[in-house]
């Protein structure tokens, strides 16, 4: 199915203006008379949901256990299911406390031909520790990672679904990153924010591309409830005007209680080690404020399917996939 979307409407002022304050004005988005004929595809949240659940059903895609290797090759089987060329990153990458992690990070690439290209992120693994729990005797234990990882994951296989279907004007290459949860945990003590996002450091010094996106998106935490997506310091950084067009886009659909077009602090997610090895200016999608902190599933035992809102994992695919459509 498509969906008829006014893209004039959507898209073309990017005069951020937002009661709640910190914005910053920007320049209108030129868009071509082609772009705003061009019919935006229709983003299923059932459909996303499913793919989520299939993750889950395997149990928390720790690595080097029996689910995460099955949720690998699912991912590989889907991806190529919707006709994308696959690549996959087989290493071994070193944990906070020594061990060695059998990786994968499980690439897609979409319209190979196409020179322009934008390049979207998500993390397939879950965390080990549940050491952000309440009760210290779950700490550690594995998380689900219902939220945290796989609705990253399910709203970009929805888009990948469509991506088969209906043409975009871009090229677009999916990775779905590995090792990103395997950070040192709360009793390890230990402040070393680099045990983190292994798959992404891996995958920024061993880029697998022809031709360098001109931005990327990453998606984490995109399924909670009463989600409170800000903008990251990071991001405000390196990529503010991909940035502006994303969160103007999301409040053009109607998102803007969820997309606040405000600061909301700091984080160390896989795009901090995107835009540092590769240059490609990138954001991150992520439920998170310095006011609230994290979901209150996060790093629980309670981030599992029945918390998580399908209107969320919607609101995030329509205005991804508004925004790839209209380039």
């Amino acid at each position: 199915m498509y969906k008829t979307v006014l893209l004039l409407l959507a898209l073309t002022g990017l005069l951020a203006c937002n009661s709640k304050g910190n914005t910053q004005p920007a320049n209108e988005v030129k868009i071509s008379s082609e772009a705003l004929q061009r019919e935006i595809p229709a983003f299923d949240r059932d459909s996303a949901f499913s793919f989520l659940k299939k993750q889950c059903d395997f149990g928390p895609r720790v690595p080097n256990t029996v689910a995460h290797r099955a949720c690998a090759g699912y991912l590989v089987g889907e991806l190529k299911r919707f006709r994308a060329e696959v690549i996959e990153q087989n290493v071994d990458l070193r944990a906070y406390d020594g061990t060695i992690l059998k990786s994968k990070n499980i690439i897609g690439v979409f319209y190979p031909e196409k020179t322009r290209r934008v390049i979207l992120f998500a993390h397939w693994d879950s965390r080990p520790f549940a050491d952000n729990d309440p009760d210290p005797a779950n700490h550690r234990k594995p998380v689900m990672g219902a939220n945290d990882g796989a609705s990253g994951v399910a709203v970009l296989l929805e888009i990948a679904r469509q991506l088969q279907q209906h043409e975009p004007p871009v090229g677009i290459d999916i990775v779905f990153l590995d090792a990103e949860d395997y950070g040192a945990p709360s009793f390890a003590q230990s402040n070393n924010h680099d045990t983190w996002c292994l798959g992404a450091q891996y995958w920024g010094k061993n880029p697998h591309y022809k031709i360098k996106p001109q931005y990327g998106i990453l998606l984490d935490m995109v399924g909670g409830l009463n989600p409170e997506f800000r903008w990251d310091v990071t991001s405000s950084q390196k990529a503010p005007d991909i940035l502006k067009k994303v969160w103007t886009a999301a409040r053009k659909l109607g998102y803007g209680d969820y997309f606040q077009e405000r600061q909301g602090g700091h984080i160390t997610d896989d795009h901090v080690y995107i835009n540092k090895l590769t240059g490609i200016p990138t954001i991150d999608i992520l439920d998170f404020s310095n006011e609230r902190g994290f979901p209150e599933t996060w790093h629980t035992i309670n981030d599992t399917p029945e918390n998580i809102d399908v209107r969320t994992l919607e609101m995030v695919g329509k205005t991804v996939i508004t925004v790839l459509y209209s380039e």
